[in-house]
């Protein structure tokens, strides 16, 4: 009877043993949020999981990098906008003189245009963004890494001061209207300069954004995959870990039951 009873003991210590782990085990996965923590729990799905998330890690460097360089064309672009208003500004003005026959108002307006069209280096000049300018007069490049080798955007800048334009400071109004024509011509094509592009860097807008949201959706796959193999189902755990400890403390009611066992099996020995 003694040997039965040490039994019964050793089975429910056993037991406790058991479901503790187990709830120890699905509170971690609960605090975590991972049923596959280290190579010991699974080897291959953590190797794999470890290898997606690498991966998702490179690609939100890569769009970090993107967008960096979406920042760099807004700029851009918003600067080839505020030049074009300029431009705009300097045609009202052009036409207003031509259409004017008091010399004093002509040399007014000739001194407004100047004054204006200074604007437009300065407005090139601050189109930047993160330190890359694509339109000022010395103008740099930007080069955009791709998802993988050999895939990257390189977009060459283009000045759009008011020499690369072609605007240049009225002169003589008053006294010669040519000049007028002259430089109502020089604004018409440094409209269709500006066109060409605000048109190119739209173009190369429209690219990296659709990079953007592609790197971004391939970051989310991969994000998801490793998730998969080692997320953890919260509620499964919940109820695991719930379910260990009731069963803890069926096995510890058991343990209790079998010392009471045993003490009263070696009392009733001691007796005979």
């Amino acid at each position: 009877m003694s040997i039965e009873a040490t039994g019964s003991v050793n089975t429910a210590l056993t037991s406790i043993q058991t479901n503790t782990a187990l709830q120890s085990a699905n509170l971690q996965h609960l605090s975590t949020g991972r049923k596959v923590n280290g190579l010991s729990d699974n080897p291959p799905a953590f190797s794999l999981a470890e290898g997606l998330l690498g991966r998702a890690g490179t690609l939100a460097d890569i769009g970090n990098s993107i967008g960096q360089g979406i920042g760099v064309l807004e700029a851009a672009n918003n600067g080839l906008n505020a030049i074009g208003g300029v431009v705009n500004q300097l045609k009202a003005l052009a036409q207003q003189a031509a259409a004017s026959s008091d010399s004093g108002q002509i040399k007014a307006l000739q001194d407004q245009y100047n004054s204006l069209a200074g604007q437009i280096d300065s407005l090139a000049a601050d189109s930047s963004y993160g330190g890359a300018n694509l339109i000022a007069a010395n103008p740099g490049k930007l080069t955009v890494p791709g998802l993988s080798s050999g895939t990257g955007t390189t977009i060459v800048g283009q000045a759009a001061d008011a020499a690369a334009l072609g605007v240049t400071p009225a002169a003589n109004w008053a006294t010669n209207s040519a000049n007028i024509s002259s430089d109502l011509a020089k604004l018409s094509g440094a409209t269709s300069q500006l066109q060409s592009r605000t048109a190119s860097l739209g173009g190369n807008l429209t690219e990296l954004k659709i990079q953007a949201s592609f790197t971004q959706g391939q970051g989310n796959i991969a994000r998801q995959g490793a998730a998969g193999l080692t997320g953890v189902d919260a509620y499964q755990a919940a109820a695991n870990a719930v379910a260990a400890g009731a069963y803890r403390q069926l096995g510890q009611a058991a343990l209790r039951n079998a010392v009471q066992n045993q003490s009263s099996v070696l009392t009733l020995i001691g007796k005979s």
